[in-house]
């Protein structure tokens, strides 16, 4: 009966708890870079030297950035999601010894 904790913390909690931390990491790594980069676009867009390869190419740097942020959320709250379950598991199992049959 104590294994059963123990299980669910080290398959759930914990690695959806790490998945979640990193993801969230990356995150704000990638946030960062994409205020840089929508910046830059928003730099080039007022400025009249600016030829439209460059402006595209800026835009699409900015692009992938967004996608990478989209990314890392989605991936930190999946790995949330995971670390809810087993967090969830772990309630119920101490219910079940708690509980009068």
């Amino acid at each position: 009966m104590n294994t059963r904790p123990g299980i669910l913390v080290l398959t759930l909690v914990m690695p959806g708890l790490l998945v979640f931390l990193i993801s969230l990491y990356y995150f704000g790594t990638d946030y960062s870079a994409l205020i840089k980069a929508e910046s830059y676009v928003a730099q080039l867009a007022r400025d009249e030297k600016a030829n439209e390869k460059s402006l595209q190419l800026a835009y699409h740097r900015a692009l992938s950035h967004r996608i990478n942020v989209f990314a890392d959320a989605t991936w930190a709250l999946l790995g949330f999601a995971i670390a809810g379950i087993g967090i969830h598991g772990l309630a119920t199992i101490a219910d079940k010894n708690n509980s009068p049959h």
